[in-house]
């Protein structure tokens, strides 16, 4: 019997790992990930952008509500500057206690 995910690694870093990884680029799973790497891609940070990063941090993240370690998955994200993008990414454990990962995203 093989060790789940969630008994080597805490949420933080599964909301990291999640985010950080290319959608598309881990062997195991070519459906893990984020695709963050498309907005760094357009080199640039609009109007659209901070909703655009939400959105897409939100379905890297939703596997963790399907495999029951999450009960729901939420992002905030706010546009701070000329190319950065403040964000946090908001975990509600299936207790309903939340674990928030605040972090920035920057197109350079």
């Amino acid at each position: 019997m093989s060790a789940r995910i969630e008994q080597w690694a805490s949420i933080e870093e599964l909301v990291r790992m999640s985010i950080g990884t290319d959608k598309g680029a881990w062997w195991a799973d070519p459906s893990f990930g984020s695709e963050l790497w498309l907005l760094k891609k357009e080199g640039k940070v609009d109007g659209q952008t901070a909703g655009r990063l939400e959105q897409m941090i939100r379905e890297a993240l939703q596997w963790l509500v399907y495999d029951g370690l999450a009960a729901a998955v939420d992002c905030a994200a706010e546009r701070n500057g000329k190319n950065r993008i403040d964000y946090q990414a908001i975990v509600t454990r299936p207790g309903g206690s939340p674990v928030i990962v605040k972090e920035a995203w920057s197109v350079i």
